[in-house]
């Protein structure tokens, strides 16, 4: 890695933090980038940058592009500035590499504060990731996906462990399928909270030129900024109008687990004869399925399903869904969070799904007799 100065300052004059540095983690080696969609995002950046949205704060992007070496750059109201160059050996998607930029992202732009946005392709909680860490016992954790670096995914638990420790004040997913309960409750104690779509994201992703002055609000201001996405995307007709958002309270996910775990315990078995869950993909195999619809579902205890409505008001803080995805799948039913439905322990296997918290120590008690 080659750092490159951002200002005439001897290297040894110090840095004074400001109240709170942002970093967009953008990997656009894939159709994204091809697609000019990072170009895009940079250039609303800019355009927020030049409005004065960045108060008191830095905007710090990792730019991965289609073709070349990733740069960690500085987006101001008189430009883009580069501060660090990196290799391409190491993939944007490891652990290694983000661990790295983070270091360089508070070396040169210490804050009291820190915002991640993580921009790629994503599928939630989906076990086709690389692996790339190794846990206590030497042995390969199991992969789960985020991001797409030329052809590699990251793992989510080991996103869980990357992020854990750095204090990031919020994580905003601009991507698709994160706002599930499986990828909210693997990273709770990485964020207090997070922000992402239950289904699949158009290319377009967030308009940064309305939500980076959210971002650098006194108070991070996560509801306007999903409510932002949600509206850019609510206000298109026909195919276009597509999104659905939700903002979630990490500290309310173990209570949320608790009484899950209650309910699934008591169901008779974990796809009722004749039940049509609401569906999150238009693809044949759906992976993400309504939380909420699903647990009322199975629910007969009336103590119960009150407590999970409880818990669910103050995990989800906002939420918001169009009345159709591509205008081909009706949303009539939407909680703020997503959740994988198998039938068969041979499903509870599918794509790893057994590897995820989630499964462990909640959607497992569907499979006990």
């Amino acid at each position: 890695m080659l750092l490159a100065a951002c200002h005439e300052e001897p290297a040894s004059a110090p840095v004074l933090p400001v109240n709170r540095t942002v970093l967009v983690y953008m990997v656009a080696s894939n159709n994204l980038g091809t697609g000019r969609f990072d170009e895009s995002d940079l250039a609303e950046m800019q355009q927020a940058a030049k409005a004065g949205d960045i108060t008191d704060g830095r905007l710090l992007v990792y730019h991965v592009p289609p073709s070349g070496d990733p740069v960690l750059k500085e987006v101001t109201a008189s430009g883009i500035d580069t501060l660090a160059m990196y290799d391409s050996e190491t993939s944007s998607v490891s652990s290694v590499r983000m661990r790295a930029v983070f270091d360089d992202m508070r070396r040169v732009a210490p804050a009291d504060e820190y915002g991640l946005v993580l921009w790629s392709h994503a599928s939630g909680w989906l076990q086709d990731g690389i692996d790339d860490e190794l846990d206590n016992a030497g042995e390969m954790v199991a992969p789960l996906a985020f991001g797409f670096d030329k052809g590699q995914k990251m793992n989510l638990t080991t996103l869980a462990r990357t992020l854990q420790g750095q204090n990031f004040g919020f994580v905003y997913f601009d991507c698709c399928y994160m706002g599930s309960v499986e990828v909210a409750y693997e990273l709770r104690r990485a964020t207090p909270l997070i922000v992402g779509s239950p289904s699949e994201l158009p290319s377009n992703g967030m308009p940064y030129n309305r939500n980076i002055r959210c971002f650098f609000a006194p108070e991070a201001d996560l509801l306007t900024a999903a409510r932002n996405t949600f509206e850019l995307y609510d206000g298109e007709f026909g195919v276009n109008r597509t999104c659905t958002m939700s903002v979630i309270n990490t500290a309310a996910l173990d209570g949320l687990a608790a009484v899950v775990r209650d309910i699934y315990s008591g169901a008779s078995d974990p796809w009722p004869a004749g039940y049509e869950p609401q569906r999150y993909m238009t693809e044949s195999r759906c992976y993400h399925f309504d939380l909420g619809h699903y647990v009322e579902a199975l629910g007969s205890d009336d103590a119960l399903l009150a407590e999970f409505r409880r818990f669910m008001d103050e995990a989800v803080l906002y939420e918001a869904a169009t009345p159709f995805l591509w205008n081909r799948l009706a949303i009539e039913s939407h909680c703020g969070l997503t959740t994988y439905i198998f039938e068969n322990e041979a499903q509870s296997r599918i794509k790893g799904y057994d590897t995820t918290s989630w499964f462990s120590d909640v959607a497992s008690e569907l499979l006990t007799d």
